[in-house]
């Protein structure tokens, strides 16, 4: 009677740690697909723009002619107007926008935009989890006897498993690692 006591204790353990096992690894209320994602950042080599160097300022004093037009200098003078310029390669676009009034610069934006991609790959793939195993046995013999059984497999597909013979009365178990991956 001890040895049955023993065997049932034995059977209840191992049967907690595989419902334990089961619950973290996820394979009673989980998913066999994991997504993972990839971002492939890009960092561009440093550029220098080559820009034409600046004219030298030449100041000219003419005399002040006999005919001015006071209101058109006035209204050239408070004009805004805007300058556009831009640089286009294989791998950026650059835009300068100045505003100039007054003379002077009002406002300077520059824009630009990468023209080479940012990547992202996502991989899909299934993860090895385990499982549980649900079959039966048959042995012949002296007799002939008939066992349903239940059984786990793990990760690294090693197979646990118990049976019980209810014609002759007998607990089998048993334990397979696989031989080839």
């Amino acid at each position: 009677m001890k040895f049955n006591n023993i065997l049932a204790l034995v059977a209840i353990v191992a049967f907690v740690g595989i419902y334990i096992d089961l619950r973290r690894t996820g394979v009673l209320f989980g998913s066999d697909t994991v997504i993972s994602q990839d971002t492939v950042i890009v960092n561009l080599p440093a550029q220098t723009f080559q820009l034409p160097p600046g004219q030298p300022i030449n100041i000219v004093n003419n005399t002040v002619p006999t005919d001015v037009d006071t209101g058109a200098i006035l209204k050239a003078f408070f004009r805004e107007v805007t300058y556009l310029d831009s640089l286009d390669n294989d791998t950026v676009k650059i835009v300068l926008k100045e505003v100039i009034s007054e003379n002077a610069v009002r406002s300077r934006e520059i824009l630009w935009k990468l023209k080479m991609p940012l990547t992202t790959v996502i991989h899909t793939h299934a993860e090895k989890r385990g499982q549980v195993l649900f079959g039966g046995i048959a042995t012949f013999g002296n007799g002939i006897g008939v066992a349903p059984s239940i059984g786990y497999r793990n990760k690294k597909d090693n197979v646990i498993f118990g049976s019980y013979d209810p014609w002759n009365k007998t607990i089998q178990g048993g334990y397979y690692i696989p031989l080839k991956r």
